[in-house]
């Protein structure tokens, strides 16, 4: 959009409800690439910039079909210059070369254009790649033409666009931080600023002999948030009274309703005009140049930050944005909303240069208009920042670029919030919740929101008082089946300084939880509820395996258990007992970690240490590795003869992201025990002996081979005084696959563990789980792609899916060498699967991935049903992306058959 402000008079402005009942939206559809041909009835119109539409001159393609431009190669006179090869059209698609009507089209205003970029590329809709079906006529050989490029406007398009839009020959837009602005006279009288003027001396010279440009327009925009000011160094026009025959007019805006800052006339130097907006106005009349009126000249810069009053919604960004902020910069933003209002303040793009300690580029909110306001937070990187809102009724935000790196920056929305459930009667039976722009209610623990929103119903679940004796949970309904459609909560709480520890006597709930999977149907999760209310989750758990002890960190457990409309079980039975927390008070005495144990404690130690003897210090171990390689072989220390008694030995193994350790043992052995109490071998789950157990073993017989979940795996063998054995030797390697966390922080990870150095393996079989937190949905992004192409993907592929409640969502299977789109699940995980035959191996791939909002649901409208498919010609175009490109390669997700 500012690119078209550029070269013309077209002014593309964020939409103001009370003013603009017409407007223009940008979506997804499914005609890809498509929009309306200039204003289409009234309301919100929409522009569908789909999949592997977002590039620079596609965009600005759409745009100029919203502007009002037809497609070049329509006119009415285009067979006296290019000739349509109708054989080597695909079948199907020879409406594209249509020519309009009269009806439809005026006569044209300008020469015929080649190089527009309105224009079809030469093989468009073309059979072949190699076959034309548009040639062009009469031309010299040394003619420059550029048949459908979409790199910039033609001289044409522009021309044509000023034309439309009636745009005063005189004048332009600024986007830049700072300028030279004169009027065409005084740039004629003053040599020294022909040079800022648009175009030549010879021009300007030539066109104020003529006494042309009696008027001009300059219009100067900014960022959200940013302010101009207009140094005027001189100003030398007739004088009339109130200025109503010659003058210059400075408006703080971007139209000739916006608001007047200036009307000046006469003699004048030294002025400094200020807006409050980042765009300004402005307008030259000047019919007495002839007479020696010489006009004016000025400079301008942008400046950032300043004192907002703020009321209603407005944005904010980074200097420069969406282009990269300027080094060396410092804003200081002061919004102030009304009484009993706050100011909330929503990230809409955030990516600023990243730093532990954001000590180089950051942004800084403040409850308050002072730089020693109450500090909210500092942010930098590229995690969004979460949704911010201040007590008071004043917010400070300040933002700093250093001299080095610069990245994108920032665009936020403020916003004027009120705390409704302090000032509104909310109708809340039980808790009233403030959230940004509104309310919601909510219920104790034991109770159920009724439909109403505010309501609430005696319902299973509730508030235990465990301070006193233990007690018993049941799911409802117990031992009977318990109820379709139900949630239950119970917080049981005990004293200060204790534990509630649960035991499950019975378990009985729809489904199976497998590894790398979790339970969609009916469950139960359980968290410790912290002092702060936060709530650390300890597991979640379904079928008829009887779950661990669990017990709660500090002295609320919290159980909540689902059930969905389906199958029914006779769900659980759960004792829970009181307990000492021996931890909460000076560690336990432990020098490093303490676990609370039921009737006692248990400490441990970090990696690299072991525990003393004395059962609570750690001293260092010597018998380490850190392995970080992705196959290799391992022994036991003096394999093959016997190990050593007293020993502590870890190994932690560590591969890169998306790949996971596979451990084979080939040959074992450890003092034997029922319990594997003396020596043994304890292998985890994770990146030190406080994951999640694979296995302990001891004794002569070869354990199966143990695989982790994630990319990180723990071992450890450890020796007693009394018998010895020769120990064990291992082979690992890193296959790829596992179980992925998506946070707000993008991570990245790869086909296979050498990407970038070598091709993928033969008959690979890969299965990616990407899970996000509840009410999360996972983003991938594609940031190379290499696979072996069929035209069903059949041979090498990656497939997404996703679980729905009665099937898998299939997002696409995919393969070529075409980065496929971004993929956004619609519940909290994906599922990859990645399959590679016998035959060619290429690169792979690389994905980033991120845990984002969900997906808005409300799509807007759809085109088709505003304009059926074909009967849309005459008023909407609709095109693909392909440009010079060939197609997406795969076989689910094709892009729409109608060219760009």
């Amino acid at each position: 959009m500012r690119y078209w402000e550029n070269f013309t008079c077209i002014k593309f402005v964020e939409r103001d409800a009370k003013l603009h009942t017409n407007y223009i939206y940008f979506t997804i559809k499914s005609c890809g690439c498509c929009s309306f041909l200039g204003k289409n009835g009234s309301g919100r119109q929409p522009i569908s910039i789909g999949r592997n539409c977002e590039k620079f001159g596609i965009i600005i393609h759409e745009l100029g079909h919203t502007i009002g431009f037809h497609h070049e190669h329509a006119r009415g006179d285009r067979d006296k210059h290019i000739i349509i090869n109708k054989a080597n059209i695909m079948r199907g698609q020879a409406y594209n070369f249509d020519v309009l009507s009269p009806e439809e089209f005026d006569e044209p205003l300008l020469p015929y254009d080649y190089n527009s970029i309105m224009h079809y590329a030469k093989n468009s809709f073309s059979k072949s790649p190699y076959l034309d079906t548009i040639t062009p006529i009469g031309l010299p050989q040394s003619a420059h033409i550029e048949l459908g490029q979409r790199r910039r406007l033609s001289r044409g398009d522009i021309l044509q666009a000023n034309l439309l839009y009636k745009c005063v020959a005189c004048g332009r837009t600024f986007q830049q931080n700072s300028g030279q602005i004169a009027s065409p006279h005084y740039a004629y009288a003053d040599n020294a600023l022909l040079n800022e003027y648009e175009g030549s001396g010879d021009e300007v010279r030539k066109e104020t002999s003529n006494n042309a440009h009696s008027t001009c327009e300059w219009r100067i925009t900014a960022t959200n948030g940013e302010r101009i000011i207009l140094h005027l160094h001189d100003l030398h026009l007739i004088y009339s009274e109130n200025c109503t025959k010659d003058y210059l007019e400075i408006r703080d805006g971007y139209w000739h309703r916006s608001p007047l800052v200036r009307r000046l006339c006469g003699n004048s130097s030294g002025e400094i005009i200020t807006t409050d907006t980042s765009r300004m106005l402005i307008n030259y009349v000047n019919r007495n140049a002839p007479l020696g009126y010489r006009g004016f000249k000025a400079r301008f810069e942008v400046v950032c930050g300043g004192d907002i009053h703020l009321s209603k919604g407005q944005s904010i960004d980074s200097p420069n944005y969406p282009l990269e902020y300027m080094p060396s910069k410092e804003c200081i933003w002061r919004i102030t909303a009304p009484p009993n209002h706050q100011v909330a303040l929503k990230f809409q793009s955030f990516e600023l240069e990243k730093h532990d300690g954001c000590i180089y580029d950051y942004i800084e909110v403040r409850d308050g208009s002072q730089s020693e306001s109450k500090l909210i937070g500092r942010f930098c990187g590229d995690k969004l920042p979460p949704n911010i809102k201040t007590h008071s009724n004043q917010m400070y935000i300040k933002f700093v670029s250093d001299g080095s790196v610069q990245k994108l920056g920032f665009s936020a929305a403020l916003m004027l919030d009120v705390d409704e459930c302090k000032f509104m009667q909310h109708g809340c039976q039980h808790i009233c919740i403030n959230t940004l722009g509104s309310y919601q209610c909510g219920c104790h623990a034991g109770y159920e929101l009724q439909a109403n929103g505010k309501s609430c119903e005696d319902a299973c679940g509730g508030i235990i008082n465990a301070t006193v004796s233990n007690g018993t949970i049941y799911s409802p309904s117990y031992p009977d089946l318990y109820p379709n459609a139900k949630k239950c909560v119970w917080e049981v709480v005990t004293s200060i300084h204790h534990s509630v520890f649960l035991n499950f006597t019975h378990f009985d709930l729809e489904g199976t939880k497998l590894q790398y999977t979790k339970c969609s149907y009916d469950y139960l999760i359980i968290y410790s509820k912290m002092r702060d209310n936060r709530l650390k989750k300890i597991g979640i758990f379904c079928g008829n395996e009887l779950p661990p002890i669990v017990n709660s960190e500090q002295n609320i457990l919290r159980v909540e258990f689902h059930s969905d409309r389906t199958i029914q079980r006779s769900g659980f039975a759960a004792q829970f007992i009181l307990d000492a927390d021996e931890c909460a008070v000076n560690n336990g005495g432990c020098q490093h970690r303490c676990r609370n144990t039921f009737g006692g404690y248990q400490c441990s130690c970090r990696n690299g240490y072991t525990l003393h003897k004395d059962g609570h210090n750690c001293t260092e171990t010597k018998c380490k590795f850190e392995i970080t390689s992705s196959y290799g072989v391992l022994h036991s220390p003096n394999y093959p003869n016997d190990y050593a008694r007293n020993i502590y030995c870890y190994w932690h193994f560590q591969t890169v992201l998306g790949h996971r350790i596979q451990l084979t043992f080939h040959d074992f052995d450890v003092e034997s025990h029922q319990e594997c109490i003396y020596d043994y071998v304890a292998i985890y789950d994770g990146r030190s002996e406080n994951s999640s157990t694979l296995g302990i073993y001891c004794g002569g017989r070869e354990p199966y081979a143990v695989i982790a979940s994630s990319n990180e795996l723990f071992m450890v063998l450890k020796t007693d005084a009394g018998l010895q054995r020769k120990g064990f030797k291992a082979t690992f390697v890193s296959e790829c696959g596992g179980y992925l966390r998506a946070t707000n922080h993008t991570q990245i990870f790869y086909s296979h563990p050498r990407y970038g150095s070598r091709s993928y393996k033969h008959n690979m079989y890969c299965d990616w789980r990407i899970e996000a937190d509840p009410d999360s949905s996972v983003k991938v992004k594609f940031l190379h792609f290499e696979i072996e192409f069929s035209e069903r993907c059949d041979y090498d592929f990656l497939e997404v899916t996703e679980e729905g409640n009665t099937m898998n969502t299939i997002h696409g299977r995919f393969c070529g060498k075409r980065k496929p789109p971004i993929i956004i699940s619609n519940s909290d995980t994906l599922l990859l699967k990645f399959q590679t035959d016998e035959s060619n191996a290429l690169r792979g791939f690389a994905i980033s991935f991120v845990a984002v909002e969900p997906p808005d649901e409300d799509g807007g409208e759809d085109f088709d049903a505003v304009t059926p498919f074909p009967g849309y010609l005459k008023n909407m175009y609709a095109e693909t992306a392909l440009g010079d490109e060939q197609p997406v390669q795969h076989g689910h997700i094709l892009p729409p058959s109608r060219l760009m």
